[in-house]
């Protein structure tokens, strides 16, 4: 810091701070500055300033800065950048050509001072103004420069912006960075992160008893869900609860991810659905306590319909990838389902859909789903993919009415089995509709399109209705005790899309309600904040988009409200209903449509947002408004013989159909009566590209999003007012320094506080000291900055000239001595007496210096463990000595002789004595011997203990049973004998639905190898099994019980000889686990000759050949009956 630099006739001076940014200063007028002064500018930096400096446009980064040189008459502005282009700007400061990249660009010419571009804040109301060009530039160079994905808008830190890095950024979620933001260190500044919002919310609960909520916005691809996840993980690992709640809510993410995400254009796991989840805290402890979720507007139409390039629900694609799931309920691959082979993508970048689909099945596990539950769950999955199948073609009813009839049966015979309905009536509710006129009923027939039409519906009823399920049995395990809690909103952001709908009109519609709420619970934080410091301010204005939530929601005549009417009515329509709107509308200034939009059948609109104008398009908007089935679908579903099924369609009575639109703000306006009872924090989420690439920020996408969640103007509402607030002792431990040399004389931290103002030399405007605080806004902060910088300055000449004093010249010169007396008993190697010495030598030589000065000899610690390890080589020589001499060993002298082994594997790195080398070597060898003597005694004596059935990982032969439909008794009778047919289950205890699988499949190949099963090249099939074990260590115990079970009770010696060939052979190859090798070598003892086998599996035990499965199983066979002698393992090493 400090370091002075060339000196300017008048007394300037440059000087730099820690972090290396210039300042500049005069000590005569104690004038300090970050703008260079004119007398320190060069020839070209005074041409080069010359004029004043504003942003301009820029065709990729939107913005840019340039200096003005000239206004012409006719009001054109010559500017030059910062590269030397010359750039007009017009008298109407509107530009569309090659600057701006062809996009129409107002250029308001923002005023900017060029030093804030060296001096960039992680607070954007400390920027240069409320304009795009600083606040975009702030936020590409943290992000592009500094790897800062998070900023904080206002010194509140209720408001953080966070642009999605699309890459995992190193040490930014470490538990040192959750300690650091639950208990903040008290001289460190923290930077801005989403654990500081999550940090906030739950010390505010915690203080104040009043429920929190965080509210996290942004665009598909922005990082909303992976924000959501960060805030409830810091949540979880903070208070943590005594029943685990809070692993429940980590793990509802896969489960609500899977059925409720989907990969879209922009983002490949796009949250399709909004949700509210609000985490319960118990007021003693602080610990979690509980929790619930609401869902809002889950995108139904994505069940049936996707746009190129997008995937339907996740959940779709992990079933259909998984084998066992196919096996169960006779899934093909995914593209053989219309509803998922129409958009042109099946798999997913980055989507590991496989593994995914394990961590949902462990969800459920964690949430309690039972086992029969979740094969509801999957099989009404199933159907739902199912329906999509259903073909109609034309068929002429009577009177010549055109009806339908279902061209393939299958999918609807199938759908109707796992939905537990009739298939007839399945199939009649696809091709007729029921409709009551005066209490009359009548059939209609539905033409292929429309019967094509109800099916999906069906679709879309049963899932969206699924989802809610899952929703609901989520908090159920969830629920324990409500309390004050922390809400989390992970909601859809506003939308603009080339087409837009009734999804947007009710999308966007939700984000004018919370940019309300946004605009005015900032204010009143803000306004709230001075009148409890007891400060003048000026009252803060704030946009009001009140008379847009008017044109849309207001009674009777809000455009939903219209929608809302015309759905419900007789012979409604979608041309009637834009007639309405613009009927009632048209002199609203925020409602717009095209004045020939009759004689063009254009059933388009626009409402003029907060964020921009939005064209949307009426047609079919009274179609998804409606939420309901046909009649006889509903009956159909509703009498289903799986009761969780028929659960989902409730008996209505007569209550009145409500609308989507209508349930839509029915759930919105009570969330907002929630929001507006707690304290709110806001994250802002941001997509830096649409690409999802890493370390690319593209600025005209940014500002954009900017605008949309009101970033702007909550910048603009902080700096009307005072951004920067300080503690009175903050304040005074910060900035006391900066009047040099005074004496204050104030009694307390408040009376120091205006000392240090009124002392100063220079002038503050906008300072304000309140009851609790010191408030100021950005000028006063940046000049105090720049003080306290200067002031810190003098500390370095005392530091140095300690540092660089007699004292610490002659410690260096003792500590050289030392370090090179101990470098060369380090070269020495293996000379543990001159290691001795010199470390006790490193004492005397440093003497009393050493109380002065921390530092020892840089190669100490390696001198003291060098030492350490050699010892330890001396200590294991003796024991290599007495060991390796015993014929007859105990268990204890095996434990020692292995210890010791062990232990000198880790020291190899050690250089050893010739002697030392022989005898690790001889060591190794008696290890191997003696374990093999200790194991055949013990068999010896314990034979009859290890038999198949006392095997501790078998499975219970009825739990075993248990996976057959019929013949569960004979099924856990022949368990463990010998049986032609395949096995139910794995013989072994597994968790793994694919491993039991596999499992299954060895058995095959056993029986096929041992003739036991119809099979053209049985060798083969043993080659398999023996790839198999060689590949999957997890299967080899699997394998060799299998093995052993078909040995038992064999009624055919051919089968059994070959059995007995292929054990050999795997032993040959691969060894099954500690715990289960005893059995294996009992079996063995039952052979004809039993020392093959144990030769076989001491080779492959303690050698070192990779293995690989025989090329002929005859010859590998041969190979192995004829070797009878004892492996080498077995006999005692020779001594040298």
């Amino acid at each position: 810091m400090g370091r002075g630099g060339k000196k300017s006739a008048d007394g300037w001076v440059t000087k730099v701070t820690l972090e290396g940014e210039e300042y500049y200063y005069r000590e005569a007028s104690n004038e300090i500055t970050w703008e260079k002064p004119e007398a320190l500018l060069t020839r070209d930096e005074i041409e080069a300033n010359k004029g004043d400096w504003a942003w301009v446009p820029h065709p990729t980064l939107l913005w840019q800065p340039a200096r003005t040189v000239n206004e012409d008459a006719a009001g054109t502005v010559h500017m030059v950048t910062e590269a030397g282009k010359n750039i007009k700007i017009p008298k109407s400061r509107v530009m569309n050509g090659p600057e701006t990249n062809g996009r129409e660009q107002k250029v308001p010419l923002w005023p900017l001072h060029r030093s804030v571009l060296k001096h960039l804040e992680d607070d954007l109301v400390a920027a240069d103004g409320v304009n795009e060009g600083i606040i975009s530039y702030t936020l590409r160079e943290l992000y592009e420069n500094k790897s800062q994905i998070y900023t904080w808008v206002g010194a509140a830190h209720s408001v953080l912006v966070a642009v999605n890095p699309y890459k995992d950024i190193k040490g930014l979620y470490t538990p040192n960075q959750v300690r650091d933001y639950e208990r903040p260190p008290p001289n460190k500044k923290l930077p801005p992160h989403v654990f500081g919002i999550a940090a906030n919310s739950y010390n505010a609960l915690l203080r104040d008893a009043q429920n929190q909520s965080i509210l996290i916005s942004g665009e598909s691809g922005a990082g909303k869900t992976v924000a959501t996840k960060h805030c409830l993980s810091w949540l979880a690992d903070v208070a943590g609860s005594e029943s685990h709640v809070e692993g429940k809510i980590l793990s509802a993410n896969p489960v609500l991810e899977a059925f409720g995400n989907a990969k879209t254009i922009r983002n490949n796991n796009s949250s399709r659905f909004g949700k509210w989840i609000e985490v319960y805290f118990d007021g003693a402890t602080g610990g979690i306590c509980g929790a619930s979720i609401q869902n809002y507007l889950l995108e139904r139409s994505r069940v049936v319909y996707q746009q190129r390039g997008e995937r339907n629900f996740h959940i779709f694609y992990q079933m259909t990838g998984d084998r066992d799931i196919c096996s169960r309920f006779d899934l093909e691959d995914a593209s053989a389902y219309q509803y998922l082979n129409k958009s042109g993508v099946i798999k997913a970048n980055d989507v590991d859909d496989e593994g995914d689909l394990q961590e949902v099945l462990a969800a459920f596990e964690e949430l309690e789903f039972g086992q029969e539950e979740q094969e509801w769950i999957m099989a009404t999955t199933v159907a739902v993919l199912l329906l999509g199948n259903v073909e109609f073609s034309p068929k002429t009813q009577a009177g010549s009415v055109q009806g339908s009839a279902i061209k393939n049966s299958g999918p609807v015979k199938r759908a109707a089995d796992l939905l537990g309905v009739d298939p007839e009536e399945l199939d009649h509710v696809l091709t007729f509709r029921s409709i009551s006129v005066r209490g009359e009923k009548s059939v209609i027939p539905l033409d292929p399109t429309t019967a094509r039409d109800s099916c999906d519906s069906l679709a879309k009823g049963i899932y969206s209705r699924l989802f809610d399920y899952l929703v609901s049995r989520i908090n159920e395990s969830l629920e324990g005790r409500a309390g004050k809690f922390i809400g989390i909103l992970d909601i859809f952001g506003f939308e603009i899309f080339e087409n837009n709908s009734f999804e947007q009109l009710c999308i966007n519609y939700c984000n004018e309600k919370l940019q309300q709420f946004f605009n005015r619970t900032t204010f009143k934080e803000e306004e709230s904040l001075y009148a409890a410091e007891g400060i003048t301010f000026k009252h803060i204005e704030f946009i009001d988009n009140q008379v847009v939530l008017d044109l849309i929601e207001q009674k009777p005549v809000g455009i939903l409200l219209m929608l809302d009417e015309e759905t419900l009515v007789p012979e409604g329509s979608n041309e009637k209903l834009m007639n309405k709107m613009e009927s009632q509308h048209q002199r609203n200034p925020k409602f717009q449509v095209d004045p020939h939009r009759r004689l063009n059948k254009d059933l388009s609109f626009e409402v003029v947002h907060y964020a921009g104008v939005v064209k949307y398009d009426a047609e079919l908007m009274m179609q998804k408004n409606i939420d309901t089935l046909y009649a006889d679908m509903y009956a159909c579903c509703q009498a289903s013989s799986e009761p969780r099924l028929a659960g989902l369609f409730p008996n209505l009575g007569r209550q009145q159909i409500k609308s989507v639109s209508y349930k839509f703000r029915k759930q919105l306006n009570e969330l907002m009566d929630v929001l507006y009872e707690t304290e709110s924090r806001y994250i802002r989420c941001v997509k830096p590209n649409n690409d999802q690439r890493p370390d690319r920020f593209e600025t005209p996408l940014v500002v954009e999003q900017l605008r949309y969640s009101g970033v702007f103007e909550a910048v603009a509402i902080r700096k009307q007012g005072y951004p920067f607030r300080l503690s009175f002792r903050q304040f005074r431990c910060r900035y006391s320094c900066i009047n040099q040399g005074h004496v204050y004389r104030g009694r307390d931290d408040r009376a120091v506080c205006e000392e240090i103002i009124a002392s100063s030399p220079h002038t503050f405007e906008d300072v304000q000291f309140g009851r609790t605080l010191v408030l100021y806004k950005a000028p006063v902060h940046k000049l105090l900055t720049l003080l306290r910088n200067l002031a810190l300055e003098s500390i370095v000449p005392i530091c140095q000239s300690v540092i660089r004093g007699g004292i610490a010249r002659e410690f260096h010169r003792r500590l050289e001595e030392a370090t090179h007396v101990l470098q060369e008993a380090l070269d020495l190697r293996n000379d543990i007496d001159a290691l001795d010495d010199a470390i006790k030598a490193v004492e005397p030589t440093i003497g009393p210096l050493a109380r002065v000065f921390s530092a020892k000899p840089v190669n100490l610690p390696e001198a003291v463990a060098h030492r350490e390890d050699l010892q330890k080589w001396k200590d294991l020589e003796s024991i290599f000595e007495r060991l390796t001499e015993v014929e007859k060993p105990s268990e204890r002298q095996f434990k020692e002789l292995s210890d010791a082994v062990a232990r000198a594997a880790k020291l190899l790195d050690i250089p050893r004595t010739d002697r030392q080398i022989e005898l690790f070597d001889l060591a190794r060898q008696q290890v191997v011997y003696m374990s093999i003597k200790l194991q055949e005694k013990h068999l010896d004596d314990n034979l009859s203990k290890y038999e198949l059935d006392q095997f501790g990982d078998l499975r219970d032969p009825m739990e075993y049973a248990s996976k057959k439909m019929f013949g569960k008794a004979k099924a856990a009778e022949t368990m463990l004998v010998w049986q032609k047919s395949g096995i139910v289950s794995s013989l072994t205890v597994m968790d793994d639905k694919l491993m039991i699988k596999k499992a299954k499949e060895i058995f095959g190949l056993i029986l096929s190898f041992a003739n036991d099963k119809k099979n053209k090249d049985p060798d083969g099939a043993g080659s398999m099994v023996v790839q198999i074990g060689i590949d999957m260590p997890e299967m080899r115990d699997e394998i060799y019980a299998q093995i052993i079970k078909q040995l038992q009770a064999n009624p055919n010696p051919e089968s059994e000889q070959r059995l007995y060939g292929l054990l050999g052979i795997c032993l040959s190859r691969f060894v099954p686990s500690e715990d289960f090798e005893l059995f294996v070598l009992a079996q063995t003892r039952k052979s004809e000759n039993s020392q093959k086998f144990v030769s076989a599996f001491h080779t492959t035990k303690y050698g070192s050949d990779a293995p690989s499965a025989p090329s002929s199983m005859s010859s590998a066979i041969n190979a192995f009956e004829s070797n009878k002698n004892r492996s080498r393992y077995s006999v005692m090493p020779a001594r040298a």
